[in-house]
């Protein structure tokens, strides 16, 4: 079955409204699209600018950083042996008695057990 010089002729005369309805389909999907690149930038430049707040249920660890200022070795200076923890508890004289006190094992993470 064969083209028909009649369906021609209806072709051609429909064939620029045909034209245009694609046009404004394309144009209608880009400009939907900017318009969604638009927010979305919009919405990463303001999660930037603000504070993120965490999760309520995330419980706080009790790790405490002291700096004890002599300098001689700064991977050693925020660790302290039993005997100085004393002296400067008794240093303190109790001047922060509502602080927790915080206890460190010199040997937290060096050990691995693997017996099961």
């Amino acid at each position: 079955m064969g083209i028909q010089p009649i369906d021609l002729q209806t072709i051609y005369t429909q064939i620029d409204k045909v034209g245009k309805a694609q046009v404004q389909q394309q144009l209608a999907a880009q400009t939907s699209k900017e318009a969604e690149m638009v927010t979305n930038r919009q919405n990463a430049a303001q999660k930037m600018q603000t504070v993120q707040e965490t999760d309520a249920g995330e419980e706080k660890t009790g790790v405490v950083h002291e700096h004890n200022g002599s300098g001689k070795d700064a991977g050693s200076a925020g660790e302290e042996t039993a005997g100085q923890r004393k002296e400067s508890a008794s240093g303190q004289d109790g001047s922060e008695e509502s602080a927790p006190e915080v206890i460190r094992d010199p040997a937290l993470g060096s050990r691995i057990d693997i017996s099961g």
